[in-house]
């Protein structure tokens, strides 16, 4: 079990994380979501060492990686850019991950390049989806417990997209590791997570699965002659998505067939419910001011 507690950080004086708690098991995938500037990044690289907590702990099955560098490697990171691996040659970044993993697995990355059909030779040749999948597997071959993933689908086609996701979902459940991954591409994040979190400068907001989020929030599409009426608008469990005309969508906090009952009173043109997704949540969670 990987283990923050009571996690705080500043950079330049600002407090960027607030005492943050929250775990993560092996064999699931957590989708770490939020605006530019809620902390997203400072966290993940607090978590794997290149950041050190001001306050507070990261611990591995009760182990502080802190006071123990075999605990930390543990835990592998793939950052948001492929900037650190483009200078090098597949066999030199087949060197710099052994030496700085015991148990990186020569032999499962080199069946993965060849799987893939990536070639072995320097990755200046590599086109941009190449170098993003070469540089998963190479995380994923380190045979870590926790592995870290930074927007890593970001600039991506859709079929070098959809296989990254599909390695991603193949080796958590397959390794039994546990994956923090921080995504803006909310729709495809909602396909392979396990659960969400969610932070909001910088503290935790929330923590769910979408089984859970679905039993609490509903969404529902509703017209009514004259526009939503003010008694729901100014209701506090419900938010509105969008308001076209006569048309709006509103998410409801609160007991749906009370809900359906007070709005069929009030004589709807249309009143159907819709999908939840992840980025409805999103949008309950931090709907707020347009830029950040």
């Amino acid at each position: 079990m990987l283990k923050i507690h009571h996690l705080s950080k500043k950079l330049d004086e600002h407090e960027v994380l607030k005492n943050l708690n929250f775990q993560i098991e092996k064999g699931k995938i957590t989708g770490l979501i939020g605006r530019n500037g809620a902390g997203k990044t400072t966290l993940l690289r607090t978590i794997v060492g290149i950041l050190s907590p001001d306050e507070g702990s990261i611990s591995i099955d009760d182990e502080e990686i802190n006071s123990s560098p075999n605990t930390r490697r543990q835990i592998a990171y793939m950052s948001d850019s492929t900037n650190f691996i483009n200078q090098y040659s597949v066999k030199e970044l087949i060197t710099i991950y052994e030496n700085s993993y015991p148990n990186f697995n020569k032999h499962k990355f080199l069946e993965a390049l060849n799987k893939y059909k990536l070639p072995n030779t320097s990755l200046r040749k590599y086109s941009k989806g190449m170098k993003t999948l070469i540089y998963l597997l190479l995380t994923f071959s380190t045979d870590a417990k926790y592995v870290i993933l930074d927007e890593p689908t970001n600039g991506l086609d859709p079929v070098v997209k959809r296989t990254v996701l599909q390695l991603i979902i193949e080796y958590a459940s397959t390794n039994s590791v546990g994956v923090i991954i921080s995504s803006h591409h909310l729709a495809e994040l909602e396909k392979i997570i396990d659960q969400y979190l969610f932070i909001k400068d910088g503290r935790i907001n929330s923590i769910s699965t979408m089984e859970e989020s679905t039993s609490q929030f509903y969404k529902l599409q509703v017209a009514f002659e004259d526009g939503l009426p003010k008694i729901f608008e100014d209701d506090p469990s419900i938010s509105v998505f969008s308001k076209t005309g006569k048309v709006a969508i509103i998410i409801i906090n609160g007991n749906k067939n009370e809900y359906i009952k007070r709005m069929e009173k009030e004589n709807p043109l249309l009143l159907e419910e819709l999908p939840l997704t992840l980025e409805d949540l999103f949008f309950i969670n931090d709907g707020g001011d347009l830029y950040v």
